[in-house]
């Protein structure tokens, strides 16, 4: 990428930011994907859309020079989702300023998104088969678009996540994976000033499991848990019959998996109120992103091609998923932070730092021809 090509780059990327696209707003996602569906055929890409199984949110696309590839050299993913309510863009213009752009979804992730395409366009693409994943509701879980993710990754060389890079400029080599269930507690309704003996609260049986749950965080291990309610009773007068809540684990290593299984069934198999029972049910889980076999040797170009272009190569250990994590549980080697440099993600002071686009453009482009050596 040249620093000419600079100027499209932000026009374009206002473009996109100017789209209000909170996962929740099916018209809005379409909008980007629309943009992106404009920007395919400029340059010559095909196109398909990806049905979710869900009417909550609308379909993620594919784009690629060669869509039907038994493989691709390069797996392309990013979202084109944000996390900002409709209406919050009139607060929030399109702004430059001090060498940054504040802009909702800037850096996460539409420049990311754009950025994919300026990579692929300086390819020769008669000697590669390129795939951009356009997720449109990583900002919610992925749940919908998990299989096709993996579907890709399955038969893609390389992922290259298009999340932004860290604020000092750090790309992403691991991630934690997670665990997540909703738990229910059901007991004893009573008025609290008139007979508080006949009841039995579901809300001080989900208040003791949180309590022993942060007991358990070990960061040593690498694993932490985080609750948050859901339901915490009706009234100020009543005792609770009803309380849930989700917790969740961020972990590292598989021993974790079972220190977690075994303590949730010690904890609601014991408790603390009697006459509460409870239910679980399992909302989320998403292994850790971290290999040991491919994640040397791909850190090892990168800081090859880095020196080489006098780029830093700084690396991060992730406590957050992203849509990396997928692809990695398929068994490709994945690197994630692929996006330019920028910070205050899901805030409204969320910005790109403009001086990272072009030399990280570049980084990539040259790590693709670097690990495709003949």
């Amino acid at each position: 990428m040249r620093n000419e090509q600079l100027d499209v780059f932000l026009a374009e990327l206002k473009e996109l930011t100017d789209i209000e696209s909170p996962t929740s707003s099916l018209e809005g996602v379409d909008r980007v994907a629309d943009w992106f569906i404009r920007k395919a055929e400029s340059l010559g890409l095909a196109y398909q859309k990806i049905p979710m199984t869900s009417d909550k949110v609308t379909d993620s696309l594919f784009i690629s020079n060669n869509p039907n590839a038994e493989q691709f050299d390069i797996l392309f993913v990013a979202h084109m989702d944000t996390v900002f309510p409709l209406g919050t863009g009139k607060d929030v213009p399109f702004k430059r300023q001090d060498g940054h752009i504040n802009a909702l979804g800037v850096i996460d992730d539409k420049a990311g998104a754009l950025l994919s395409f300026y990579v692929l366009q300086e390819l020769d693409l008669s000697r590669y088969n390129i795939g951009i994943y356009l997720n449109s509701h990583e900002e919610i879980g992925s749940m919908y678009a998990k299989e096709s993710i993996r579907d890709y990754a399955r038969k893609s060389k390389y992922c290259f996540v298009m999340e932004p890079a860290r604020e000092d400029g750090s790309m992403v080599a691991t991630r934690k994976g997670m665990i997540t269930y909703k738990v229910e507690f059901h007991g004893v309704a009573a008025h609290a000033g008139n007979h508080p003996e006949r009841g039995r609260s579901a809300l001080v049986e989900a208040a003791n499991f949180i309590v022993e749950f942060s007991k358990l965080n070990d960061f040593n291990a690498g694993h932490t848990f985080n609750c948050f309610m859901t339901n915490g009773g009706s009234a100020h007068n009543v005792i609770a019959d009803y309380s849930s809540l989700i917790i969740e684990m961020r972990y590292k290593l598989p021993s974790s998996v079972e220190y977690f299984e075994r303590h949730l069934k010690r904890i609601l198999e014991n408790p603390f109120v009697q006459g509460v029972t409870s239910n679980k049910e399992l909302i989320n889980v998403e292994a850790p992103m971290i290999d040991e076999i491919h994640l040397p040797k791909i850190k090892q170009v990168f800081d090859q091609v880095g020196q080489e272009l006098q780029t830093p190569i700084k690396w991060v250990d992730a406590g957050g998923l992203s849509d990396g994590n997928i692809a990695a549980s398929a068994g490709c080697p994945t690197i994630d932070g692929l996006g330019p440099t920028g910070g205050n993600m899901h805030a409204k002071t969320e910005y790109l730092v403009i001086d990272s686009v072009v030399p990280k453009c570049n980084l990539v482009l040259a790590v693709i021809k670097k690990l495709f050596e003949k």
